[in-house]
């Protein structure tokens, strides 16, 4: 009679975690035709969102307010200009400005193939660039306990006809090189910690947490006869302010459901791993709202919105007269400026964006040195 005790509350314990713990499988994973709605919070003001690895736990997201919204939209690769580059592409996407983003989607994991158009490091030419292996976006099937290692690289020579004038004045070096090339490694350690509940604007899921920490080291080389090739990052970074090259760690915490092809949440922490710098998540209802800022700020506008390489900044309805523009990190470091003459009333400007590093970045617009009317302001977000 004891064993038969024993055995029941053995059953009824494992059905409790089989019906508290998900697995999440290929079903998720995104086919042709596929949008995906995707929202951005830059300032969750959420505390106690970094809990400890195990099971049972809840998070509450619902408060979380966006501060843009946007969509990717998964198309076949035969109507992409790059389709001959990747040949084992099943989908693409727009990757920003002229950017293409190739995957290879099979029953066990998404992989990204590579890019073609932008470059890795913001020099603002167009490279293609096939991760060797593919970078893995998803897998399947996904449980609690799983841990997967991956690693890939990016060997890209060119030209120095392609570089911007003056870059190798800059760099200190013409009339030395005759080409140059970027090396990239990532290294990431993908391991579901924990499982529970999320709740977002709109809902509640049941999830599993994965946590994903993802070295990443950007190199550049010269092509210097008769030496061959020698590394260059040092005097980029120095020299040109190349910020893009050298290590970099991402962590983030990805919260996945069995039946919501977006990742149910997407919190970014700071390079020590303690605060939430950004929350990306589901876009429940398609939302078009934003916290409380002056209409007139949606003149500014930045899009695609996540980018992976190219920006466009477009305003409309403008006086005559010289705008600058002006990015900021997370911190409120300023990554970028430019100044424009408008004459015609419209602004439409291309950024490479491929040289900023992976977070949330506010873009203002200011006309003649001082902020214009209706505080102009944009948020974006570099995957």
């Amino acid at each position: 009679m004891r064993k038969t005790g024993f055995l029941l509350i053995f059953l009824i314990t494992g059905l409790i975690q089989a019906h508290s713990q998900i697995t999440v499988t290929n079903a998720v994973f995104p086919a042709l035709g596929d949008t995906l709605f995707y929202a951005v919070d830059i300032q969750p003001g959420l505390s106690d969102l970094i809990t400890a690895p195990g099971g049972d736990q809840n998070w509450d997201l619902s408060g979380l307010q966006p501060d843009q919204t946007w969509e990717r939209i998964f198309k076949d690769p035969q109507t992409a200009a790059g389709s001959a580059l990747f040949p084992a592409a099943t989908l693409f996407y727009d990757a920003g400005g002229s950017a293409e983003a190739f995957l290879n989607v099979t029953g066990q994991e998404v992989a990204l193939l590579g890019f073609n158009g932008g470059d890795p490091i913001g020099l603002g030419i167009n490279l293609v660039s096939p991760f060797n292996p593919p970078m893995i976006q998803s897998r399947a099937p996904v449980n609690f306990f799983d841990i997967h290692q991956m690693s890939t690289s990016l060997l890209l020579p060119f030209s120095t006809d392609q570089l911007p004038a003056g870059f190798l004045n800059q760099l200190q070096i013409s009339g030395f090189v005759d080409s140059l090339r970027i090396r990239t490694s990532i290294n990431r350690l993908d391991a579901v910690d924990a499982w529970g509940t999320l709740s977002i604007p709109g809902g509640s899921f049941p999830v599993l947490r994965e946590k994903r920490t993802q070295y990443r080291e950007n190199r550049l080389d010269a092509k210097i006869a008769p030496l061959g090739w020698l590394d260059v990052t040092d005097l980029a970074i120095q020299n040109v302010g190349l910020n893009s090259l050298g290590v970099d760690t991402l962590t983030t915490h990805q919260f996945l459901n069995g039946e919501s092809k977006e990742a149910i949440a997407i919190l970014t922490l700071d390079n020590s791993g303690s605060q939430v710098v950004n929350i990306q998540y589901k876009n429940l209802g398609m939302i078009t709202g934003s916290k409380d800022v002056d209409p007139a700020g949606m003149a500014l506008s930045v899009f695609p919105n996540p980018t992976e390489g190219f920006i466009h900044i477009r305003a409309g309805n403008l006086k005559p007269g010289n705008y600058t523009l002006a990015i900021y990190n997370i911190t409120g470091a300023e990554v970028w400026r430019k100044t424009v003459h408008v004459a015609g009333g419209q602004l439409d400007l291309e950024l490479d964006a491929t040289h900023l590093g992976n977070g949330a970045y506010l873009c203002r617009s200011s006309r003649d040195g001082e902020e214009m009317e209706g505080t102009r302001l944009a948020i974006f977000v570099k995957q």
